[in-house]
């Protein structure tokens, strides 16, 4: 009996000591890629995500400027981020589908000081 409560105690602290491994998911990594102006006043940019599971975060790098935004990234590859800075009047929103090692999708932004609007094409790649 003893014997058996050893080898069951030495089996479990052998088991306990690996942290559980998650798998990742689909569209897991790091990507990057450029934001296209649909028109003249819109500057063109930069884009960086990392997606970890359902959780998107990253940036948008538009000249000296980088906002930095988050969101989710659903089964199929939807995604929907968005930022919002009240203090300088700013907010916006991407959205858009991965598709292998691509994104597609569209970022819109809104300068409520200027009453203005932008909105890119966004695309990138898993890198």
């Amino acid at each position: 009996m003893m014997k058996r409560v050893l080898i069951a105690a030495a089996l479990a602290a052998m088991f306990l000591q690996f942290e559980p491994v998650l798998a990742a998911g689909p569209y897991d990594g790091s990507w990057a890629g450029t934001l296209d102006a649909a028109s003249v006043k819109c500057p063109q940019g930069k884009i960086t995500m990392l997606i970890a599971g359902d959780k998107i975060t990253g940036s948008f790098g538009l000249g000296v400027a980088s906002l930095p935004f988050k969101g989710a990234v659903a089964a199929d590859g939807t995604v929907s981020g968005s930022y919002n800075y009240p203090e300088h009047g700013l907010t916006g929103s991407l959205t858009g589908k991965i598709s292998g090692g691509d994104f597609t999708g569209r970022f819109e932004s809104t300068y409520q000081a200027a009453a203005a609007s932008c909105v890119r094409n966004v695309s990138a790649k898993r890198s």
